[in-house]
């Protein structure tokens, strides 16, 4: 490998020729050259007096291509450079670039903490090496560390969008979620609810949380303030040296109809541990509520995408009581939560909520009792079911969770749980085959002008217990559904095999095997409380010791979206591919 060395102070575009003077002579006999290179670094400038965190960015464009960049401080590295950003203003400045590989994007980014070294002066370099193996040092620089000044927090807002980039004003309705992330050198002024919790702990407390001081103001008011803590790798590649990066999302789901239509301001003021605070940033957008936007909003939580609703015998005769549940019988829940939003306030709120598969109703939350069984010929609404010592067809569940997210509505989200009992041997007598379905949940608001509407719908597998063995179940709680991960991640979830144990989970990323957890271990099976809490009626003592946790080096593979398939296997030698989900990973390139 060859080094070549430059030590340049660029303060605007620089184009580097290397190599020789000409890689050939066209028919014409004009000598083209063998490499040009376009390079900016836009922060710091030559001479910048710095403090906190020190961003360094810019944008490199070579035909060579570029395979990575390191940041120097004072000759050292430091660490890599997220490179391949994307720069709109840079490809419109050189839309024709002579021999620039495809796809490639041409921004870099990084920082450094100011506190790693000492007041005065200190030299910045960034070492490209290029697809060839080259590698040449650029952009250096002299800048001033000052670390008496405290930084105020740094940060940005995704949601809405920025006019002056995407031309317009975003128009927003109904429940919006305000996004964006916000990063401090000391660290973001924050607070566990309630006092003396512990919000970091796995598995999490219930109804402990981390209140951040990141205020949410719209036309200048403060509104409320934002769930703090949220994943953001991104941010953790662009700050490396920030530990809290990987944690810097913050979110407000602002509801809309708190205000009139039209035109307003949303900002966001973030305060650090030393008591400084800085508007992070703050956007224009036009509010848009009508009859059509203010619908209700909720999800099906319990089950998964493409999960499995069991019966425990396939073949059994229609029970002679004719009720939908046969306490022998395996019994699936649906579980989840629905929240109303309307401009009327005599009309906020949910009525009632319906279960359907394949669009026919099979179970709602509002029927009065036992006797309207024979008239509706569905299961009757919120009943007492002995076996779980739980109501079941019922709205109006507490979720802690829901309120913490939504607690502009108070009670209506602290109860907007719903709870569903399925029974799948009286849906296949019903006429319901085996094999692919699709459930979903339905809601009428108290509006009486304003019809049901499905607010969640995902597909589901009724399946029969032919082998005699009733397959593994549970649920992957971490990650999301498309989460961005980096580094190594954990996956966090709780699976049950009540007929035989589970004796081995194996964790596939896009079909091939990345790992496997072996029961017994100290990382299956594990001691999970909150799960029996959550779901009272699950068989002991397999409500209790069903937890996992499986530690997932995403660096393996390269960015972007990626299938995770969980298999679980019993004693007895059956398996089963209980959890199939796509994530997407983003890794510093």
């Amino acid at each position: 490998m060859r080094k070549t060395y430059q030590s340049l102070v660029i303060v605007g575009v620089c184009l580097l020729v290397a190599a020789a003077a000409f890689a050939g002579i066209n028919p014409r006999g004009i000598g083209q050259p063998a490499v040009q290179t376009v390079f900016r670094v836009d922060t710091p400038a030559e001479g910048q007096t710095v403090f906190g965190i020190v961003q360094v960015k810019g944008f490199i464009l070579d035909p060579r291509g570029v395979s990575m960049i390191t940041l120097l401080v004072d000759g050292a590295e430091v660490h890599d450079v997220d490179i391949d950003q994307p720069r709109d203003d840079v490809r419109r400045k050189y839309p024709g670039f002579r021999g620039e590989p495809f796809p490639f994007d041409p921004g870099f980014t990084t920082s450094f903490l100011a506190t790693n070294y000492t007041s005065g002066a200190h030299t910045i370099a960034l070492e490209v090496t290029y697809n060839d193996s080259i590698v040449e040092t650029l952009g250096e620089r002299t800048v001033t560390v000052d670390n008496s000044v405290n930084q105020a927090p740094i940060g940005a807002m995704d949601s809405p969008r920025d006019p002056a980039i995407f031309g317009q004003q975003d128009i927003i309705s109904g429940i919006y979620p305000i996004t964006g992330w916000a990063l401090d050198d000391t660290g973001v002024r924050k607070v566990e609810i309630p006092t003396g919790c512990n919000p970091d702990l796995v598995p999490p407390v219930a109804g402990c949380h981390w209140a951040a001081d990141i205020e949410v103001m719209v036309d200048g008011r403060v509104v409320g303030q934002a769930l703090y803590w949220l994943p953001r790798p991104d941010i953790s590649n662009a700050y490396p040296d920030v530990a809290a990066a990987i944690k810097s999302g913050w979110q407000v789901n602002l509801d809309t109809t708190n205000f009139v239509n039209g035109d307003h301001d949303v900002a966001v003021r973030v305060w650090d541990t030393q008591g400084m605070n800085r508007v992070i940033a703050s956007r224009r957008y036009w509010i848009d509520n009508n009859y059509a936007t203010l619908r209700p909003v909720g999800r099906i939580d319990w089950p998964m995408n493409n999960g499995h609703l069991y019966s425990s015998s396939c073949y059994s005769p229609v029970p002679i009581s004719g009720l939908p549940y046969d306490p022998t019988h395996h019994i699936d829940w649906v579980s989840g939560w629905v929240l109303d939003q309307n401009d009327i306030l005599r009309f906020t709120g949910v009525k009632y909520v319906e279960l359907l598969l394949d669009g026919a109703l099979i179970a709602k939350t509002n029927i009065p009792g036992p006797t309207s069984q024979t008239a509706t010929g569905l299961p009757y609404g919120c009943f007492y079911f002995g076996p779980w010592y739980q109501e079941v067809n019922c709205y109006g569940k507490e979720r802690m969770d829901v309120e913490y997210r939504y607690p502009q509505f108070g009670a209506d989200a602290k109860y907007a749980g719903f709870l569903f009992a399925v029974d799948v041997d009286d849906l296949l007598n019903l006429g319901f085959h085996r094999g692919l379905h699709y459930l979903a949940i339905r809601a009428g608001s108290m509006d009486p002008t304003r019809p049901a509407e499905i607010i969640d719908q995902i597909p589901v597998i009724l399946d029969c217990n032919d082998e005699a063995d009733e397959p593994s179940y549970g649920d992957l709680e971490i990650p999301e559904e498309l989460r961005d991960m980096r580094g190594t991640e954990l996956l966090r979830g709780w699976v049950i095999d009540h007929n035989n144990g589970i004796k081995r989970l194996n964790f596939y990323v896009d079909g091939i095997l990345d790992g496997t957890l072996v029961h017994p271990g100290p990382y299956v099976m594990m001691l999970r409380m909150d799960v029996e809490q959550k779901y009272p009626w699950l068989p002991y003592p397999w409500s209790r010791y069903n937890g996992f946790e499986y530690q997932l080096d995403t660096t393996r593979y390269v960015d972007g979206i990626h299938q995770l398939v969980i298999e679980s296997v019993d004693y007895v030698g059956f398996h089963n591919y209980w959890v199939q989900r796509p994530l997407r990973f983003n890794n510093p390139n």
